[in-house]
Parts: structure tokens; C-alpha cells; sequence
């Protein structure tokens, strides 16, 4: 198995992991981050952090999705092996390769019939790694997203296959639109966390998802 493949393969398994426990319904009032009421203006383009990375659009199944933007830093390219319903777009990084793997980051999307807490939907995605990857070292950053709920964990992935224990960032983001509750998630992972350019490139990546509701 080539290296690519490996490092796809891997995106899948812990992307697949990350939204389990938000396929279900859920009822209650949306809370959103900093004490926002939830009738407040978000998820617009003018709300986004803007990077130097350029911006790709990841293609919606339903036009009633919200439109997904990811940078994509110089070096990193797109790779569509993994597609799938949940499994939305996925880069990596070749130049960057350390220790065998790959640096690679994937977008996945969620939705929920109901409105949900965003609080927990992301408890619950939280739990998710800790249960079914073992995730170990968690720490969470509370933050915003295009105005909207968000937030970045990061934490070391035991090792899994070909890949060695590693770092893993997981920004996460919730949106409520018409009686649906999207949970979208980037997640970026390497075997080489001290290494300058990928901390540049993952915190552009991070800094610069988008999620416009439309």
C-alpha cells in the first residue's frame, strides 16, 4: 500500500469516528458560543477569519447543506479516494511526509433532524474520540466560526496500522438551518508535530474553514 493511500485511509477511519453519536434526533433550544442568541446574525462570509491560503469550495449533496470552504495551503493537494456522504474533501500534504505518513486534513458533515445545543453535539463528538479512538491528551478551545459555534481540540491518536501515535486537530462546527442541526469537522493529523511549515499550514486550515448557512 503506498503512502498516499495509507494516509487516506487513516482520514477515513478517525473522520468516520468523529460524528457517529450526531446522527439522531434531537429537540431542545440552540445555544450558541458567547452567549449569542440564536436568532443572531451567523454563518455569513462577512464573519470569516481570512487567510493567505487560497480557499476551495467543497461540493454540497443537498442544496440545502451549508457551503463548506476550506484553505488549502501551498503544497497540499486535493485528493477525492475517500468521497463519500460523509467524508466531504480531503488534502494532503506529500512534501511534508515524515516517519512514512502523509500530513492530510478531511471534511465531514453531519446533519441531525432537530435543532440541537451546540454544546452537545460537541461534548458528544468529543466523546466519540475518547470511546472508539482512544484518544488521549484532549484539550478544547472554545471559538467562532463565521460567527457561528466552534471549536478546536487537539490530542494525540494512539497508533493505528502504519501510522505511529501522532498529534490530530479537530476544529469543529455547529450550525442550526430550517429543522436540521449540521456538525461539520476538519481534521488535520501528522507524524511530525514540531515541524514548522505544517504548524503554518494546520493553523491557516483552521483559521480559515468556513461554513456559510445559505
Amino acid at each position: 500500500m503506498s503512502t498516499m493511500t495509507r494516509a487516506l485511509v487513516l482520514i477515513a477511519c478517525t473522520a468516520t469516528l468523529l460524528v457517529t453519536g450526531c446522527a439522531r434526533e434531537i429537540t431542545g433550544t440552540p445555544v450558541l458560543a458567547g452567549g449569542q442568541d440564536a436568532g443572531g446574525p451567523s454563518g455569513s462570509s462577512a464573519e470569516c477569519t481570512t487567510v493567505d491560503a487560497p480557499l476551495a469550495d467543497i461540493p454540497a449533496v443537498s442544496p440545502r447543506e451549508p457551503q463548506l470552504r476550506i484553505p488549502v495551503p501551498a503544497g497540499w493537494k486535493r485528493n477525492s479516494m475517500m468521497d463519500s456522504q460523509v467524508i466531504r474533501y480531503a488534502i494532503v500534504a506529500e512534501e511534508l511526509i515524515a516517519n512514512g505518513f502523509a500530513p492530510n486534513a478531511v471534511v465531514t458533515l453531519e446533519q441531525a433532524r432537530g435543532v440541537a445545543d451546540p454544546a452537545e453535539v460537541f461534548d458528544e463528538n468529543r466523546a466519540n474520540l475518547i470511546r472508539m479512538m482512544n484518544a488521549t491528551d484532549l484539550q478544547t478551545e472554545d471559538n467562532t466560526t463565521c460567527g457561528l459555534p466552534s471549536e478546536t481540540t487537539t490530542y494525540m491518536a494512539p497508533p493505528m496500522g502504519p501510522a505511529p501515535r501522532r498529534p490530530i486537530i479537530m476544529h469543529a462546527v455547529v450550525a442550526q438551518s430550517g429543522n436540521a442541526t449540521y456538525l461539520a469537522t476538519v481534521t488535520i493529523q501528522t507524524s511530525d508535530g514540531a515541524n514548522p511549515t505544517y504548524q503554518r499550514d494546520a493553523e491557516q486550515i483552521v483559521d480559515g474553514f468556513q461554513m456559510l448557512l445559505r
